[in-house]
């Protein structure tokens, strides 16, 4: 599986303590040494590194959450040599890895039931070398509207709470990047995918109503959006009601489920993602 430094690195700190719990701050001291972070930002590794576990699906939590302390890993760990390259004996003499600028390679094996995940963890460079994106509104938008799938995800990796609504009606990021397909029909549709999927990843919810009771789901439909033929409202489709656990409905405008039922809007007065005017 592809995964960040940053969810990594939170992977081997976890997988180090052996099931111990270890506190937020010295999370935030080893992944960020040197570094001043938003707790958020531990947040965002932590959600990245349970969607590449796939641990939202599981009945038996691999990372658990330890209310106002910190994190631990709640399956059983061992720890062991890395495996031998191939081509090399066993008994044969490995030569000594060139030291790195980041931190040290572990192998870790984590037994889950009958199944055992083999997780080897190698150093890539620094990241202090690279210069951080700020995190402001502009610079978000500006990441948005072009598409710029690495500024994005490097804005999350340092702590952009994507899911914070960024205007005075309730939209998200995920919904400003949406827009797009209205003012700019000459999109690149498979990048807007992958910076959705950036979002998605990075904790962008995909059932948030915005104030007139619109989900990105809705407005990527819409026909003065995306409509239903764009690969993005194909992908949030498919995350609303397919695989497992689906939401649903929860992925429906609030007024398209009121025509369902009573008649009787349940958002405020306005205009709709369809451009129809609700009451």
């Amino acid at each position: 599986m592809r995964l960040e430094a940053k969810p990594l690195q939170l992977l081997h700190e976890l997988l180090s303590a052996r099931g111990e719990v270890v506190s937020k701050d010295d999370l935030l001291d080893r992944i960020w040494p040197g570094v001043t972070v938003v707790e958020a930002s531990l947040g965002t590794a932590v959600h990245k590194l349970r969607v590449a576990l796939r641990d939202r699906d599981r009945a038996d939590q691999i990372v658990m959450t330890v209310p106002r302390v910190g994190y631990r890993i709640a399956v059983e760990v061992t720890v062991g040599e890395p495996p031998v390259a191939a081509g090399l004996r066993a008994d044969a003499d490995i030569p000594a890895a060139p030291r790195r600028r980041s931190w040290a390679a572990a192998m870790a094996t984590v037994s889950i039931g009958v199944a055992v995940a083999i997780v080897y963890l190698n150093a890539g460079p620094a990241e202090a070398d690279q210069v951080a994106p700020v995190l402001d509104e502009p610079h978000m938008r500006s990441a948005l509207r072009g598409l710029d799938v690495r500024t994005v995800e490097r804005m999350i990796d340092i702590g952009w709470d994507v899911d914070e609504p960024v205007d005075a009606e309730g939209n998200t990021a995920l919904n400003v990047l949406l827009e797009q397909c209205e003012w700019n029909a000459s999109h690149d549709r498979a990048r807007m995918v992958l910076v959705a999927r950036a979002l998605i990843d990075g904790g962008a919810s995909i059932v948030h109503r915005n104030r007139w009771g619109d989900t990105p789901y809705s407005i990527a439909k819409a026909d003065r959006f995306c409509g239903p033929d764009h690969p993005v409202t194909a992908m949030l489709r498919n995350l609303c009601f397919n695989g497992g656990s689906p939401p649903g409905d929860a992925c429906v405008a609030s007024y398209e489920l009121a025509r369902r039922g009573d008649g009787k809007s349940a958002v405020r007065p306005g205009s709709s993602a369809s451009g129809e005017v609700i009451d």
